[in-house]
């Protein structure tokens, strides 16, 4: 039954992405169930049926996922057909709008209006002089200057990787806000349809919600031009930024396929990820036929932060006993432990204090988060590999000449004396080689040589705090360039191998990932570690979902009206978590109570009493 399921719902799909009478639908997909390959499928069915029409008429398949890293895995699997535009959110959405230039800059026009009549609102309101209202009067010459000089700008420009800090440049929450108005109107409703007669939205339940509801009104304005399909599943909604509860947006002619069986997990946490959900909605997976039972266990502890490292690394022995798995007693990289703050992972692979003043600054949290920060870079994506390849002398100069202004084609032809220039690289290699033999050198030793040497480029704001050398006392808060120099200069005082350990984690090959980030992923051995206190976070709440704590009144209102509140974020994130598992499971609850938190999840049906342990 489960079998003829999955094969109804993967031929509905397909037979939805048909140019000639196109069908929206939601393919339902709960975790494990492969929706990536039912996308990936459909999609290589649609080019090889379509591919002369669309090669013909220069049309293409829109496919947009949540992360760079899901883009690359679906290129890959379909061999990077130039038929299939794969991409995130903001790099579709300013693929949409680049280009209208006078309709961006009459939007602005409106919006910076808006904006100021709303500060000066405020600041007539403010009583006496604040650091809010300083804040205030900041942002009001900053959004006053942007507003007098926009007919300066003839072309707008944006990076979806980088800070978007220049005078031309718009910022993420923009593009986002003018796809949206852009899209349900013409001419750029034509130029979407046109351009893109299939788009498909992977992780649709975390696209951002002002875009989600324009591409709905495309698809209800020209449903006859427009296939818009939707895969997801709204129990792994785990942003703020998506629709609250997609499926009730669903116009009702919608096909809506659901893949039933989980392929990833073990029956014991098929069972436990069902009840997870079953208050939240009706959807309930199976397991595959051949699926082994698997082992959870819940760990409830009483101790501190300090002690976590040791107490994690107890249980993991316990759970090597316990499954008979001896890689969960190898240490954290036989296993992979889930976090709910990236600075829990700091604490515990040492690279908090590089972090977090980065993390602190708010348009450098995507480029810090996905690597593309211009200020790691140039150590994860210029130093590391050259570091890596110190022993072999081949693959040294291969690193180097790949990586390095000094022998660009321009700078060799520039140079006179080419031999010289090689000798001048050679050097400057040695002089970075040297700096790592003698210390753990910080990132601000390392980024003066390379500044000096030229050996590799060294992005502005780093050249910058340099520059302003070693940090004082921190500025105003609401003073935001000297806040980013301020960061810049604490972030060049952390030792390099901080950098690498950073660098790993943010690349997913550490042994630690956050609750958020590994949707998608699935590992063998997985613990979720749950510590509100060290999360220090008001949007989730561990012990509220346990009982161990009363819901706000907050909490019951918006419970009571239908919207989304901190147990419900809550639930999904665990449901998430748990379900990464492909062979057994360990949640360790750091609680102020773990009798009341053993009890309630027994109540709930959640474990078995022989499976929570108090410690």
């Amino acid at each position: 039954m489960s079998q003829a399921a999955v094969a109804d719902a993967d031929t509905i799909m397909q037979a939805c992405l048909n140019l000639a009478d196109p069908k929206s639908f939601f393919l339902y997909a709960g975790a494990g169930s492969g929706k990536t390959h039912s996308l990936v499928e459909a999609i290589r069915e649609l080019k090889n049926r379509e591919r002369e029409r669309l090669t013909f008429e220069g049309r293409r398949i829109a496919v947009i996922t949540y992360t760079n890293a899901a883009c690359d895995e679906i290129l890959r699997r379909l061999e990077f057909d130039p038929l299939v535009e794969v991409s995130t959110i903001h790099a579709f959405s300013w693929r949409l709008i680049q280009g209208f230039d006078n309709e961006i800059r009459e939007w602005l026009r409106i919006k910076l209006a808006k904006d100021i009549d709303k500060i000066e609102g405020e600041l007539a309101r403010s009583r006496g002089e604040n650091k809010t209202s300083r804040g205030n009067r900041r942002k009001l010459e900053s959004k006053k200057r942007r507003l007098e000089s926009l007919d300066e700008v003839t072309k707008f420009i944006y990076s979806p990787t980088g800070d978007n800090r220049e005078r031309q440049a718009l910022n993420h929450d923009e593009v986002i806000k003018l796809t949206a108005a852009f899209a349900p109107e013409r001419p750029l409703l034509d130029v979407l349809v046109d351009r893109y007669p299939v788009l498909l939205i992977d992780e649709s339940q975390d696209t951002h919600a002002p875009v989600m509801e324009a591409f709905l009104k495309v698809q209800q304005l020209v449903p006859t031009r427009f296939c818009l399909g939707l895969l997801g599943d709204t129990m792994q909604q785990i942003y703020g930024h998506g629709v609250t509860r997609l499926d009730r947006l669903i116009p009702g002619d919608w096909l809506k396929p659901e893949k039933l069986v989980n392929r990833r997990c073990p029956r014991r946490v098929v069972d436990l990820i069902n009840v997870i959900r079953r208050t939240a909605d009706t959807h309930q997976q199976q397991p595959k036929p051949d699926a082994i039972e698997g082992v959870v266990r819940i760990f409830c502890i009483g101790t501190t932060q300090e002690e976590a490292p040791n107490v994690e690394e107890d249980i993991a022995q316990s759970m090597a006993a316990l499954t008979e798995d001896g890689e969960w007693a190898s240490g954290p990289q036989g296993r992979k432990t889930l976090i709910l703050e990236h600075k829990m992972a700091g604490r515990r692979m040492g690279f908090e204090k590089l972090f977090s003043p980065l993390y602190a600054i708010d348009h450098l949290k995507t480029g810090l988060l996905d690597g593309t920060l211009p200020a790691l870079r140039v150590f994860s994506e210029g130093v590391l590999p050259i570091l890596a390849a110190k022993d072999d002398h081949f693959l040294l100069l291969e690193a180097v000449r790949s990586r390095s202004p000094l022998l660009s084609k321009e700078e060799m032809q520039s140079s006179g004396d080419q031999s010289a220039q090689l000798q001048r690289v050679e050097d400057a290699t040695h002089a970075v080689l040297s700096l790592f033999e003698r210390t753990d050198p910080t990132l601000g030793e390392v980024a003066a040589l390379l500044l000096q040497t030229k050996l590799l480029d060294v992005p502005d704001n780093l050249v910058g705090a340099i520059a302003l050398g070693a940090p004082g006392e921190a500025p105003d808060p609401e003073d935001t360039n000297a806040m980013t120099n301020y960061a810049y200069q604490l972030f060049l005082e952390r030792p390099f191998s901080e950098l690498a350990a950073f660098a790993s984690y943010a690349d997913g090959l550490s042994p630690y990932g956050t609750h958020q980030g590994v949707k998608g992923l699935e590992f063998p051995r997985v613990m979720v570690v749950i510590d509100d206190e060290e999360a220090g976070g008001f949007l989730f709440s561990y012990d509220k979902l346990l009982g161990v704590k009363e819901p706000t009144k907050t909490d019951r209102d918006n419970q009571r009206d239908g919207k989304d509140n901190a147990l419900a974020r809550t639930r999904r994130l665990l449901y998430v978590t748990s379900s990464r598992a492909e062979s057994s499971l360990a949640i360790v609850v750091y609680t102020p109570q773990p009798i009341l938190a053993k009890q309630n999840v027994v109540a709930a049906g959640w474990f078995m009493e022989s499976e929570v342990e108090i410690l």
